[in-house]
């Protein structure tokens, strides 16, 4: 029984001699590595590339980093336990050296590895040492619709039949863009298109998202990651109109009725325009009439010119705006007549008034087909004065006589002829006073 006492001491007295060792061990390699192996090796992998240009010369010229072939690098270096046994990346600074960098261009850029003081790490070992750096100005452009690089692709925009897209009417919105980028890219781009992947057809006004937004430096499309847009979000308004062929005419003015103007054979020299409106009353129309012409005005070689007459709700978009009116007179000629007073009549004299032709003679210019003009003679016309388009005065005046040949439907006086008539109330009777009884 003592002999197991005895050998239980001497177990209990190892374990403790053991642990005092173990302890005794730990405490005198913390005392060695600090009085005697007092750096330590740092190893850091893939620590952030600060791209900061502030301070330097590069910042003052409005440069900024276009791109970079890496952004991250390792450190290694021997430093002091004290300072740098617990180190992460975030205590390591990996700053640009920028001392060469004076304008726009491709550099590779030495790379600097400060410690958490701001302190240049010396012996720091780096990889990559250096980084291939595109710096260049960041610049931005407007592109508007008001001045063409802003436009809109109208090859997949149909109209229906019988109807019209207005170019001049779309309206986009925003109307401008705002590119930014590097000044050596943003300088290529010229215009920004607005496409539609799809063709559309149309019969109404409408408001369209494009498909595609797309950047052209010529008429080649330019794409660059470096370049950015403010915006690729667009609406843009299609006017459209219906649209209709019209027929152009003018109305004779025979004056009388037995004159036939359909014996006056014209030429437009233009048949027909196009014309819109903002919705279907065009279909309504059937021509466009412009204007009278009286054929006392016309004569062998006479011509006439007549602006297209449209009201607001209607739009010409022949882009012809006068039509000119020739007559085809081959084969008339013109002949003198004098008329004497018996041959000039006032007709339709209001009640009251006596109406006395003055003038004796009464000459005009009268134009026909030649062969029937060589059978006329002043015997063959009158001169007719229409008291109701006057309202009639007491005394003498000039009218206007309307002279024509009674029995020839293709015959007309030139011009306007003035004939002197004088007017007088009829006198009446006084009333007789009625006698007393």
């Amino acid at each position: 029984m003592a002999e197991k006492r005895k050998k239980l001491k001497l177990n209990r007295s190892n374990i403790i001699l053991a642990a005092v060792s173990a302890i005794l061990s730990i405490l005198l390699w913390v005392v060695l590595s600090i009085t005697v192996y007092t750096d330590v090796d740092v190893s850091l992998y893939d620590v952030d590339i600060d791209f900061n240009l502030e301070g330097s010369y590069a910042n003052l010229a409005g440069l900024s980093v276009i791109n970079a072939d890496t952004k991250t690098v390792n450190v290694s270096f021997t430093g002091r336990r004290d300072s740098y046994n617990d180190y992460s990346n975030d205590d390591v600074r990996i700053r640009l050296n920028l001392d060469n960098v004076k304008a726009s261009g491709s550099y590779d850029i030495p790379l600097i590895a400060e410690n958490a003081s701001g302190e240049r790490i010396a012996d720091a070992v780096l990889y990559p040492e250096s980084v291939h750096i595109v710096f260049d100005r960041m610049i931005t452009k407007t592109l508007s619709y008001e001045d063409g690089t802003l436009t809109v692709d109208l090859s997949g925009i149909h109209a229906a039949s019988g109807h019209a897209v207005d170019p001049d009417g779309i309206v986009v919105t925003p109307s401008k863009i705002t590119i930014s980028g590097p000044a050596d890219y943003i300088e290529q781009v010229t215009t920004c298109e607005l496409d539609f992947e799809e063709d559309v057809n149309l019969r109404a006004t409408v408001n369209l998202t494009p498909s595609s937004v797309k950047l052209y430096n010529g008429n080649a499309v330019f794409e660059h990651p470096d370049v950015s847009m403010n915006t690729d979000t667009f609406n843009v308004y299609i006017p459209v109109y219906t649209t209709k062929e019209l027929p152009l005419t003018v109305i004779i003015n025979g004056y009388t009725d037995q004159f036939d103007v359909s014996t006056i054979k014209y030429t437009l020299s233009t048949e027909s325009i196009m014309v819109r409106s903002e919705d279907d009353s065009i279909e309504k129309l059937s021509e466009i009439n412009l204007g009278y012409i009286d054929v006392r005005d016309i004569y062998p070689g006479y011509f006439t010119t007549f602006d297209i007459p449209l009201s607001s709700h209607y739009t010409n978009i022949s882009g012809i705006d006068t039509v000119q009116v020739s007559f085809d007179l081959e084969g008339y000629a013109e002949k003198r007549i004098s008329l004497t007073n018996s041959q000039i009549y006032a007709l339709n004299a209001p009640a009251g008034f006596n109406v006395t032709v003055e003038q004796d003679i009464v000459r005009a210019t009268v134009v026909g087909p030649a062969d029937v003009l060589e059978n006329l003679d002043s015997s063959n016309f009158v001169a007719q004065i229409n008291l109701m388009d006057y309202e009639l005065s007491t005394g003498p005046r000039f009218l206007t006589a309307y002279i024509y040949a009674p029995n020839y439907p293709n015959v007309w006086a030139r011009d306007y002829t003035q004939v002197y008539v004088s007017s007088e109330p009829i006198a009446t009777a006084p009333e007789a006073e009625e006698q007393p009884d």
